[in-house]
């Protein structure tokens, strides 16, 4: 059984200027959800359309600035409870999903009333690294040949026939489950296809899977196509670079796959300090 999730754009974690000085949506709506329903969902498109659903504070906050939860100091507890609901469109399409987080840093300023300014803290991290002393990269990640310059231009339609091929255009990611069948049962795997990204943007959006800040430390320049299949569940705490039974499949996929690794290390990372937030304007 196959489920198609939709595109989306990597996050380069990185604290921006100044939210007052950014685009702001067209138009937004943001509701308190009272569901209790479990399950959330934050999603840019890349035609200029942002919605959350059952979303909290913490966890727009979070995307917006392309942090994991240890690099948010000073939130109050009703961030990481109360939920919302946002729905907001750009007066014109970005340049892909994640060039709308400029636009929901500024909805934070502006209906949250979020002050806050950026900081370096020390904090448990994973450093991106070659898996092999030769540096030699692994069967499943090559250098973009494509020209990136044109997935900016690229209409709904395109961006759609592209997935429909199997690669998405350049600075986009797709994403598949899949089933497989073992004597121990049946697994569910991950498949993940990007192109044209950056090992600075892989670093951030590997952060979702082992929740730790993550930094490129190979030094490699350029955009790359990549894909990596792996088993999704949470990090196995105190895991470190020498890999057991334990380690979380997605470790052994990036080294076996991608000739990358996580090495646990302790490094200084940006965080996000905030001074001062309410609850939003609702509408």
């Amino acid at each position: 059984m196959r489920l198609r999730i939709p595109l989306v754009v990597c996050v380069v974690a990185a604290l921006l200027p100044a939210a007052a000085q950014e685009p702001s949506f067209d138009v937004a709506s943001i509701r308190r959800n009272q569901s209790a329903a479990p399950a959330s969902e934050i999603r840019p498109t890349p035609f200029g359309r942002f919605t959350a659903t059952n979303a909290t504070t913490k966890g727009l906050v979070l995307r917006a600035y392309g942090l994991v939860d240890a690099q948010l100091i000073g939130a109050p507890p009703w961030l990481a409870t109360e939920r919302y609901d946002v729905d907001a469109r750009a007066a014109a399409p970005p340049d892909g999903p994640d060039a709308l987080m400029p636009h929901l840093r500024r909805l934070l300023v502006e209906r949250f009333k979020l002050e806050a300014h950026p900081d370096r803290r020390e904090l448990p991290a994973y450093a991106l690294t070659f898996a092999r002393r030769d540096h030699q990269l692994g069967p499943q990640i090559r250098p973009t040949t494509t020209d990136c310059t044109r997935a900016t231009t690229l209409t709904a339609d395109e961006v759609r026939a592209a997935a429909r091929d199997g690669w998405p255009p350049c600075g986009m990611a797709y994403f598949v489950n899949f089933t497989t069948t073992s004597p121990n049962g049946n697994n569910v795997k991950m498949r993940v296809r990007r192109s044209g990204i950056t090992l600075e943007a892989l670093a951030t959006a590997l952060q979702a899977n082992v929740e730790r800040p993550v930094v490129d430390q190979t030094a490699l320049s350029g955009r790359f196509d990549l894909e990596y299949s792996y088993t999704p569940q949470p990090p196995t705490p105190g895991v470190e670079s020498v890999f057991g039974p334990e380690a979380p499949p997605i470790f052994v996929a990036l080294e076996e796959q991608l000739g990358l690794k996580l090495e646990s290390r302790r490094l200084n990372v940006p965080v996000l300090v905030i001074d001062s937030i309410d609850r939003p304007t609702e509408n």
